[in-house]
């Protein structure tokens, strides 16, 4: 695991950032008024909140957009293609 890893990983802020962002995509993908609002007073609390916050969610959109593992055909199955 490289350094850059283990830091988030002992980050308490990046660690809340992360969680509110899961939060706000498991399940319907909306969080309720008091969730919500426990959300903005954290965010509010500390510029580098919102900052890391924006990290988190962009990281979370690019995961998204890697395909599973699943749906990457395997090198062995473009060979019997051909």
């Amino acid at each position: 695991m490289s350094s850059s890893s283990n830091d988030t990983q002992s980050d308490p802020a990046w660690q809340t950032a992360w969680t509110w962002v899961r939060r706000q995509h498991a399940g319907e993908g909306a969080l309720d008024a008091a969730a919500s609002a426990e959300l903005a007073q954290w965010l509010a609390a500390d510029p580098a909140h919102r900052q890391t916050y924006a990290e988190a969610a962009r990281l979370w959109l690019l995961v998204g957009l890697v395909p599973s593992a699943h749906d990457v055909p395997s090198p062995d199955a473009e060979d019997a293609a051909r």
